[in-house]
């Protein structure tokens, strides 16, 4: 299998890289790998949208090769589509960061007393009666989340949640006057020219989709195949619930796009077509941030409902090139954006971590005694006689294989302020 001739002539360290992570350390069924500037971008990609099928009980080959028209799961990446919507809101003077949730929509009654900035900034820990995905019909589930309150107890070890971005759709949508997809459409994507981003994938572009089914867990010793994951679902269990609702996106998942659609939204943030210079620069500054060296433990650097620039690269999402004002996103199904307005550029990962591999082990100390290589990466077998491949921790894997390759493909092609190669 060789990258496709959209891989670009400089940075050759960026396609060697992805090889590794595709072919050899099989961590990822296909990868597609994008940077660049307001104005340009190369694209590099790599692997499959599906391999194999379940038929009568078994599994079979059925390989599918990514493509420019492949559409992916955004998963959490979704979150920043929100926060764009709210800080255009905020742009035009509609919404206000002393806002109270509840009293800018009164089905939040558990809200009344907590700020948008508080939301917006995870300073505020929500968390719903019940498990929003357990609940037996959409009907049952919305209800959940607009029962939505603000948890008092001791701050949590992760303060990034999905509950937060969940309740902020409806805050767009009550103060614009749209349902939220509506307001994608006329204020990101037709300013952007998305024209490939979906909450309901159509039916002739179903086998455009990423296969995300038959993940593979390992949890508490019960091995798990996950089968629900059906190509223009949501992998994430509470979008998928919740879509039965309206037919949209949630605020944190739901939404589906290609690679080209993914450049123009991250080149029209950079541009300014979609929120000013100053809103830019603000979406990403650390407001939760704390180092774990003074006594008290790590605390995630976070910004609008993203990360921010942290103090322990392993655990940060931005990039260590990047400055304190970039900002970044990622998705469980093993996507990523990072964006860097001071130096004008972006660097978006679109892959499949899911799909037919043991993506969760937990306890994640299991993961020592497996036989894996110090990747994490591997096969292990399943009680039905398969070897399964690993995803886990292939988060951890994106700074040396990934961003740096992608600082040095910018840089050559003179995309970014720095060295100029000799």
């Amino acid at each position: 299998m060789n990258l496709t001739p959209e891989a670009p002539p400089q940075g050759a360290d960026l396609p060697s890289s992805m090889r590794r992570l595709v072919l050899e350390l099989g961590m990822l069924t296909g990868l597609s790998v994008s940077y660049g500037n307001a104005r340009e971008s190369d694209t590099c990609r790599i692997g499959l949208a599906r391999e194999v099928d379940l038929m009568d009980g078994a599994f079979v080959p059925c390989e599918r090769p990514l493509t420019g028209h492949s559409l992916y799961d955004l998963a959490s990446l979704t979150k920043l589509f929100t926060a764009v919507s709210v800080m255009q809101l905020m742009q035009r003077g509609l919404l206000h960061l002393h806002d109270a949730v509840g009293v800018v929509d009164d089905r939040f009654a558990a809200l009344q007393d907590t700020s948008l900035y508080d939301v917006l900034t995870y300073q505020a820990v929500l968390r719903s009666p019940e498990r929003i995905d357990a609940q037996p019909t959409p009907e049952a589930a919305l209800r959940q989340v607009f029962l939505t309150g603000r948890h008092l107890g001791p701050e949590p070890a992760r303060l990034y949640s999905d509950m937060n971005a969940l309740v902020l759709k409806y805050l767009v949508e009550r103060v614009s006057g749209l349902a939220y997809m509506d307001y994608l459409q006329r204020h990101i994507f037709a300013p952007c020219g998305m024209g490939e981003t979906y909450a309901r994938v159509p039916e002739d572009r179903l086998a455009d989709c990423l296969c995300y089914n038959y993940e593979h867990r390992l949890m508490a010793g019960q091995h798990r195949l996950l089968e629900d994951a059906y190509p223009g679902r949501p992998h994430d269990p509470k979008a998928r619930l919740l879509a039965g609702v309206d037919g949209g996106p949630c605020g944190h998942a739901g939404l589906f796009s290609t690679q080209g659609d993914m450049v123009r939204f991250a080149q029209g943030l950079l541009r300014g077509d979609l929120l000013s210079r100053a809103s830019l620069m603000e979406l990403g500054r650390d407001r939760t941030g704390r180092p774990g060296n003074d006594g008290r433990p790590y605390r995630q650097y976070l910004g609008y409902l993203c990360f921010a620039k942290g103090a322990v690269q392993r655990v940060s999402e931005v990039p260590a090139w990047m400055g304190h004002h970039a900002f970044a996103v990622s998705g469980y199904t093993g996507n990523h954006l990072a964006v860097d307005p001071e130096l004008g550029v972006f660097d978006l990962f679109l892959g499949n971590r899911c799909h037919n591999r043991v993506s969760v082990i937990d306890p994640p100390e299991l993961a020592d005694q497996l036989g894996l290589s110090p990747e994490y990466a591997g096969v292990l077998p399943w009680p039905d006689g398969r070897s399964v491949r690993s995803s886990f921790r292939y988060i951890h894997l994106k700074d040396a294989l990934l961003h740096r390759p992608v600082r040095q493909a910018l840089l050559a092609r003179g995309w970014m302020p720095g060295p100029q190669p000799t």
